[in-house]
């Protein structure tokens, strides 16, 4: 009862200010739609407690939800990013103080160092099995279709350290540097003085290692 009064609430907020004609599915198989008999995006809440991350949106609790399967989303990649800002730039203006200090408290330093620590700290054999030999992850860049992986890998570093034109004697900081590809390469072809943060204790030895054994020390801090 809690939830379905602060759901009809929001919903009769934002039915007049969304352009995109959406449908939510509750976890009880409920359907709700918020303009349109065809809804463009279809968002799949799994439980109640997800509902948090729609009653006060932003791109991040948004973003967070869909990672952890809180929220299921179908639609056109247009339509649904589209959703999304709406969402949150309704959220913005919405949002009440009390809202704010919910946030503040649901989100630490603490936990993201214990989350880091889960998905990264398991040990740098495991991640050796499936990354590159610089064990580098995230995207990569395949320009002909036929790299391996450790070249697509180093194309998709040069891509970004061109495209925000580095120079020898520039500094670089890279937040979330993981293992330290970039910004190790970043000093070694580029010339930048370079510093890197991670949160993870292993991708910390790991890139530290590697700096000390390519003489990089003058250069390059994790």
């Amino acid at each position: 009862m809690f939830w379905e009064k602060k759901l009809d609430r929001w919903i009769s907020r934002m039915r007049p200010q969304l352009g995109i004609p959406l449908r939510l599915e509750l976890w009880n198989g409920h359907q709700l739609d918020l303009g349109g008999s065809h809804p463009e995006v279809t968002i799949r809440v799994t439980k109640p407690s997800a509902l948090t991350y729609l009653l006060q949106p932003s791109l991040e609790s948004l973003g967070r939800a869909y990672v952890e399967g809180k929220l299921e989303v179908e639609g056109r990649l247009r339509a649904v990013i589209q959703t999304a800002n709406q969402l949150a730039e309704l959220g913005q203006r919405q949002r009440s103080r009390l809202g704010k200090l919910f946030r503040a408290r649901a989100h630490s330093k603490a936990q993201d160092a214990r989350a880091i620590a889960y998905h990264y700290d398991v040990s740098n054999t495991f991640y050796q099995a499936f990354l590159d030999r610089e064990m580098v992850y995230s995207c990569a860049y395949f320009e002909q279709g036929d790299e391996d992986l450790a070249t697509a890998q180093q194309k998709k570093i040069d891509h970004i350290l061109n495209k925000i034109a580095l120079r020898p004697g520039h500094r670089l900081l890279d937040i979330g540097c993981g293992c330290g590809a970039l910004v190790i390469r970043a000093a070694q072809h580029y010339g930048a003085h370079c510093v890197g943060i991670t949160l993870s204790a292993q991708q910390k030895a790991w890139a530290t290692e590697r700096i000390k054994m390519l003489g990089l020390e003058n250069q390059v801090s994790i």
